[in-house]
């Protein structure tokens, strides 16, 4: 079964209609097996479906998170990504404050405090969306050399 076949499958299994729009822009999504922005899908989906509009893949974009086939995760204001959804391979997202860079992390990592804030405050947090920011070992290195005021 090829790569569309699958992914159309999943699409019906989730209660979504394939349209030949949706079936493209969710290919594209996995084919770039990494965090994409939506004018990026619509970049390269646009290669296959020529006529296909920016609205068009928004759209599809939100109705493919909504049916948890694509993971979205923001890297700061107006910077949403997307990568395709793998319940069997849950990831967080560290994003550097100062270069942008993005790395997957195991989210099991944070359990521990998932389950104290239940414990503290009655929360369940979900871990399947984290994103820590911070800074990247190189941006740390960076400013740790820089002398102060510089």
């Amino acid at each position: 079964m090829s790569c569309g076949e699958r992914l159309a499958r999943e699409l019906k299994r989730r209660g979504q209609r394939v349209t030949p729009q949706r079936a493209v822009i969710l290919e594209t999504v996995a084919h770039m097996q990494r965090h994409v922005s939506a004018q990026e899908v619509f970049e390269q989906a646009r290669l296959r479906l020529p006529g296909l509009h920016l609205a068009t893949v928004y759209r599809a974009l939100d109705g493919l998170q909504q049916a948890g086939l694509v993971d979205p995760f923001h890297a700061g204001p107006g910077q949403a990504r997307f990568a395709l959804s793998h319940e069997d391979h849950p990831h967080g997202h560290l994003i550097c404050q100062r270069c942008g860079r993005t790395e997957d992390f195991d989210p099991g990592m944070a359990q521990g405090l998932a389950e104290e804030v239940a414990e503290r405050h009655g929360y369940q947090v979900s871990l399947s969306h984290l994103t820590l920011r911070g800074l990247c070992s190189e941006c740390r290195a960076v400013l740790k050399s820089t002398p102060a005021g510089g």
